[in-house]
């Protein structure tokens, strides 16, 4: 196996690693769980348990989303479903994770080979979606043509035919019961467990089909309507449109055209013109006496206007007073409030590409007193919870590679920049015990004792549940603490 820190390969029988000294024993207990779940879900998928296969594989890869085996046989299992969009997503995630050797490579390029299939399944989820939307507005009719298609180009989409049984159900007549029957006793055996089938099975336990043995009751059963012969559906009920086929032209058309135009143009000039004429005329009229009016009371409003000006007065010099606490001392000096809302703002821009990172650098220059509106400050707290642990285990593990001389420091031991990377982790995540062990190791590597120390006694005193209090304590020792 590798070690989950600095990925070297590492003796699945190892407790640490020896490299770079990362207890492994708890990890080993997590593949561990991981492989046991993908087994089992391996052997439910077997006897065609797919949705107690697809609840083990979801826990196996909750317990090492690099299980790359489980995520494989996860994405084959959506493909059995029909659920090709799920399917092609998984087998995508693990080709990021394991680029070489992969299977995922087999199966992706099985699908996107062939340009038809692809288009195939692509048209099935647009229809799929099409008619859930018609279904949940209360189309249902357009729905089931819709789903009639899906399930004709996979008869294992599961979601369609179950939508598609719904559907019938629905309506409460015996013929579409049969039909919502036969749809799920055609999926049954695509999965087994599946309880949203085995639901409308119970719910469909009084229909039988010709052919098939009735289960026994105990009373007599009530005497049954004649059935009805099913209506035939025409065979052309759900082909294609033909194409349109163009008849040769014809100069009628134009001419009938043509003349249509000239007698709008006979009308507009003596019915329609002289009209709008008349009307944008009273329309000016109607305009200057309303000015008129207005002018005349705007007169008798000057001296109410004056006083409303000394109150506006009084609001303006309050503001600036408020804008003049945000500036310390300095009413027109806005570059300071601007400076505090440009941070955020750009914090927010790098939260929505999720750039964590740059998100959390960018919040760190902004004050949370100086914002005034609730909103904001509701942005900068979720902001702030969602980043800062992030750009602390960033600027944590930058500091481990500069402390080790690995990664973009490979060779390049540097305890003072260690330092200055380690500190930011600590700024960004007060409790980072990682950072704090690391702070010590480096001034132990400096030969301040006293403040390694410090952080040694930090881990071991403020944080005994640490994985890190057992190394603390043996550094405490090294430098005779």
């Amino acid at each position: 196996m590798r070690c989950p820190r600095c990925n070297a390969e590492v003796s699945f029988k190892k407790d640490r690693c020896d490299n770079c000294g990362q207890e492994l024993r708890n990890y080993r207990r997590v593949l561990s769980a991981s492989n046991i779940c993908y087994n089992r879900g391996l052997e439910q998928a077997k006897v065609r348990d797919l949705s107690g296969a697809i609840a083990s594989l979801h826990k196996s890869l909750k317990f090492n989303k690099l299980n790359t085996s489980a995520r494989n046989l996860l994405g084959l299992i959506y493909f059995e479903e029909g659920e090709i969009v799920s399917a092609l997503s998984e087998w995508v995630i693990s080709k990021h994770f394991q680029e070489e050797h992969n299977e995922a490579d087999y199966y992706i390029g099985l699908i996107q080979s062939n340009p038809n299939r692809l288009e195939t399944y692509s048209q099935m989820v647009k229809k799929y979606n099409s008619a859930l939307f018609s279904a949940q507005n209360g189309d249902e009719d357009m729905a089931i043509i819709q789903l009639k298609k899906v399930v004709s180009t996979n008869p294992k989409f599961i979601r369609a035919h179950q939508l598609l049984a719904l559907l019938y159900m629905k309506t409460g007549k015996k013929e579409n019961r049969v039909r919502a029957y036969k749809l799920m006793k055609s999926i049954s055996g695509v999965d087994v467990t599946n309880t949203t089938t085995l639901a409308y099975l119970k719910e469909l336990s009084d229909v039988h089909i010709k052919g098939e043995n009735a289960a026994p009751k105990a009373e007599k059963p009530a005497e049954q309507p004649v059935r009805k012969t099913l209506p035939r559906v025409d065979d052309n009920a759900y082909k294609p449109i033909t194409l349109y086929k163009e008849e040769k032209p014809s100069v009628l058309p134009f001419v009938h055209v043509l003349l249509g135009l000239i007698a709008g143009i006979v009308i507009m000039q003596f019915l329609i013109t002289p009209a709008l004429k008349k009307h944008s005329s009273d329309k000016e009229n109607k305009a200057f006496k309303t000015y008129s009016e207005n002018l005349a009371s705007g007169e008798s409003d000057v001296s109410t206007l004056k006083n409303a000006n000394t109150e506006l007065q009084k609001q303006v010099d309050e503001l600036t007073q408020r804008l003049s606490d945000y500036q310390s001392g300095n009413p027109t000096d806005l570059d300071g409030v601007q400076a505090v809302y440009d941070n955020l703002i750009q914090a927010m821009q790098y939260y929505i590409n999720d750039d964590k990172l740059s998100a959390a650098k960018a919040l760190d220059k902004v004050d949370p007193d100086s914002l005034a509106g609730d909103e904001a400050k509701k942005f900068y707290k979720k902001i702030k919870k969602e980043t800062y642990s992030t750009a602390s285990e960033s600027f944590f593990e930058q500091g481990r590679d500069c402390y080790n001389g690995q990664g973009d420091y490979a060779g390049q031991k540097d305890y003072d920049k260690a330092i200055k990377l380690l500190k930011k982790a600590l700024k960004f995540n007060a409790d980072n015990t990682d950072a704090m062990y690391f702070l010590g190791r480096c001034y132990q590597q400096k030969s301040d004792f006293e403040t390694a120390k410090q952080y040694y006694d930090q881990v071991v005193n403020d944080y005994p549940d640490s994985v890190r209090v057992a190394e603390a304590k043996s550094r405490l020792r090294e430098i005779g603490q």
